[in-house]
């Protein structure tokens, strides 16, 4: 009797899996696609009719979350060349000869006029900016109505970059100070904290805010600490870190005014000893109660 062979045909598994591939990465690309078109998550999410957590899943599951974020805050410079893709080459080219002349080219087709109530739009955002309290000023509407008005005029895009952009100006401009941007913005903080949410630039904002954060606890002692809590309170308070700061310099400067207690010329030497002005010295002396 013969031997059954135990050879065992293979299935389809590798063919299932490639496919599964392929569609993966088609699916990635599609998506940094939309990113690079336009330049900001909520509105890929809405262009796809899903939530941004699902979007963010899905970015998550392809592994291209933090590519397509990056696609998202890059410029045109910044986006990769386009490739050819492969595939079946067309038929030859036939060259005319050259003593047939070409013809004409086609006259081009003249871009259609602008609806008046986009260049009136586009004329209002150039003239006040993408600040929303003086657009809806202007236009006598605010909210959810002064975005679905540009929305219908095809300037929802132009609308979001362009307040990314100022929102990120400000904030580096007062140093992650919300209550100033909020103020230049003619707004509250909380508002601007939804505007921030809903434009995608929260953790972007909170990143420049550790940085200030780190900048603040790195300057040296004396002249440097002591200088940044006497001239930027405001600014050390919005950070978070400005009664850390304060406790640190009451202790150390005062171990140092008590060392200098009943000598004649106590003041001119704290203000040596800390490598201070004689007014620094003595706005530090009144601040800390020191007599």
């Amino acid at each position: 009797m013969a031997k059954p062979s135990s050879h065992r045909p293979q299935g389809p598994g590798p063919l299932r899996s490639g496919r599964r591939g392929a569609e993966q990465a088609a699916r990635a690309q599609y998506l940094l696609g939309l990113f690079a078109y336009h330049r900001d998550a909520p509105l890929v999410a809405r262009s796809l009719a899903v939530s941004l957590e699902a979007l963010n899943e899905e970015l998550d599951a392809l592994g291209i979350r933090r590519k397509a974020y990056r696609v998202a805050r890059g410029t045109d410079a910044q986006m990769p060349l386009a490739a050819a893709i492969a595939g079946p080459s067309g038929p030859p080219v036939r060259r005319r000869p050259r003593s047939v002349p070409a013809a004409p080219p086609p006259p081009a087709a003249e871009a259609p006029p602008a609806s008046s109530e986009e260049a009136m739009l586009r004329a209002l955002l150039a003239e006040v900016g993408p600040r929303r309290t003086a657009l809806g000023e202007r236009l006598g509407t605010s909210g959810g109505a002064l975005l679905a008005r540009f929305r219908a005029a095809g300037l929802e895009r132009e609308l979001s970059l362009r307040e990314r952009d100022l929102i990120r100006a400000l904030w580096s401009k007062h140093r992650g100070s919300e209550r100033k941007v909020a103020a230049e913005l003619r707004t509250t903080p909380g508002a601007l904290r939804e505007i921030a949410i809903e434009r995608g630039l929260v953790r972007e904002l909170e990143a420049e805010r550790d940085r200030l954060r780190r900048e603040a606890l790195r300057r040296r002692w004396p002249r440097e600490r002591i200088e940044q809590v006497l001239h930027r309170r405001d600014e050390l308070r919005e950070l978070g870190i400005l009664e850390g700061l304060d406790r640190e310099v009451a202790v150390r400067a005062g171990v140092i005014w008590n060392s200098l207690r009943g000598k004649r010329d106590a003041s001119e030497l704290f203000a040596k000893k800390l490598q201070l002005t004689r007014g620094d010295a003595l706005r530090l002396q009144k601040l800390l109660h020191l007599s």
